[in-house]
């Protein structure tokens, strides 16, 4: 399974720093590639665009979901991470999940494990 991971921030550091959050989960190292964009007028070095992740296993997908809700859930201001698979998309807010419980932080990062495992079982 191959999803791209976007973050709407207006900042190409969330994105980066997503990235680097990611790198640090076992399951996702090696599998997660940044991909770049030319660079807006009157900078210096390309943009980024999206994440690329690779997923083999459920357990990748699992490590992925809760590292994002993690993630996110560490953000301040207006950030928002989109998950696409194909057709199959799923978009979530820091500020819709920073207050949550953990019982609660757990059942959405369920939800987008059963959300793309469903893709991944029709081939």
């Amino acid at each position: 399974m191959h999803v791209v991971v976007s973050a709407e921030t207006g900042r190409d550091d969330q994105l980066r720093d997503l990235y680097a959050w990611l790198q640090e989960e076992t399951d996702l190292r090696g599998r997660v590639v940044m991909e770049e964009r030319p660079p807006d007028p009157g900078t210096l070095g390309p943009g980024t665009g999206a994440l690329q992740v690779l997923l083999e296993s459920g357990g990748a997908l699992a490590s992925m979901s809760a590292a994002v809700v993690s993630w996110l859930r560490t953000r301040t201001g207006e950030v928002s991470v989109k998950i696409v698979d194909g057709d199959k998309e799923m978009e979530a807010t820091a500020g819709g999940l920073r207050d949550l419980d953990h019982a609660r932080v757990d059942e959405i990062t369920e939800q987008v494990v059963q959300t793309f495992q469903r893709v991944d079982s029709r081939g």
